[in-house]
């Protein structure tokens, strides 16, 4: 029943993030620029948390100095990958669909168990092998065009993915041990205000079409962020990650399914069987015999 609750707590995460495809290509459609767009979004949800935070000032924070210390490099760890992640992830949709965006990004699922054997010391067995293999060749319909190339945004989703990978690992590391709302407030604002620096480079200091663009800003700031990612700490700190990211993985489902009610978009047969193989792979890694993986 326990693991059923906080299941259900990382589904609704995936029907946020999935929902938020939509919100984030509308941004860029309506002419705003990709890391001004993450930047403000990333701000937006750390100040969505902030109040929530002083309500609970008393157990919000660790009680020793030490222990504030390590929960300032935590954020600021986690907020890294986030804002690597999501500057890739938003620059991506300015060439790709929300849908094909969303499976790209679940990508994720697959990389987890073999960055976590690589650098946590977590054993990989052969069926995890297998999926990948089926995951490359569904990237290879998705992806590929007839050229033998991959296209921008999608190299641009498939570099989201694994940093994202980085940043469930991370959590999954630290979520145990602080409050999730403070965690994921220090999560946004390192990731708010690292974004500002590709800003700055790619973008200038300007924030073009934010006006025309506010309604996507805030969806994103208050529900993919203040809202979405605390749900995500939350259901990690009581599920494996493998079982954790097989379920924020439905948010690749979600955004093909908001992109097509939403968005009105069409993938090619080509995409679709790609997509098919590659959710099917999402599906086949998490499916292990006891005792290995």
């Amino acid at each position: 029943m326990k693991q059923t609750k906080y299941s259900l707590i990382l589904l609704g995460c995936s029907v946020i993030w999935g929902s938020a495809f939509v919100a984030q290509s509308a941004a860029m459609d309506l002419g705003m620029a990709p890391y001004a767009f993450t930047a403000v979004r990333m701000l937006v949800g750390a100040l969505f948390l902030m109040p929530l935070i002083y309500l609970r000032r008393k157990t919000a924070l660790p009680p020793t100095r030490t222990g504030r210390r390590k929960l300032l490099f935590s954020g600021f760890l986690i907020g890294a990958a986030v804002a690597a992640a999501s500057c890739f992830q938003q620059a991506g949709l300015q060439y790709t669909t929300a849908g094909k965006g969303a499976f790209l990004t679940a990508l994720y699922i697959l990389l987890v168990p073999i960055v976590g054997a690589a650098f946590f010391h977590r054993k990989t067995g052969a069926w995890t092998w297998v999926c990948l293999l089926i995951g490359a060749v569904g990237l290879y319909f998705l992806s590929i065009t007839e050229t033998f190339t991959v296209e921008k945004g999608d190299a641009l989703m498939i570099l989201c993915a694994l940093v994202f990978t980085l940043q469930i690992l991370l959590v999954d590391r630290f979520a145990p041990d602080y409050d999730p709302l403070t965690l994921c407030c220090l999560e946004f604002l390192t990731a708010g205000l690292l974004s500002f620096l590709p800003m700055a480079i790619f973008e200038g200091f300007g924030f073009v079409n934010l006006g025309a663009a506010i309604w996507c800003v805030l969806y994103c700031g208050i529900f993919s962020c203040g809202i979405a990612y605390c749900l995500q700490i939350v259901g990690q700190r009581h599920l494996p990650p493998a079982l954790a990211s097989l379920i924020m993985s439905f948010e690749s489902v979600f955004g093909a399914l908001f992109g097509a009610l939403l968005l009105h978009e069409r993938m090619t047969g080509r995409e679709l069987f790609g997509c098919g193989l590659i959710f099917l792979a999402l599906l086949l890694s998490q499916v292990r015999s006891k005792g290995k993986d």
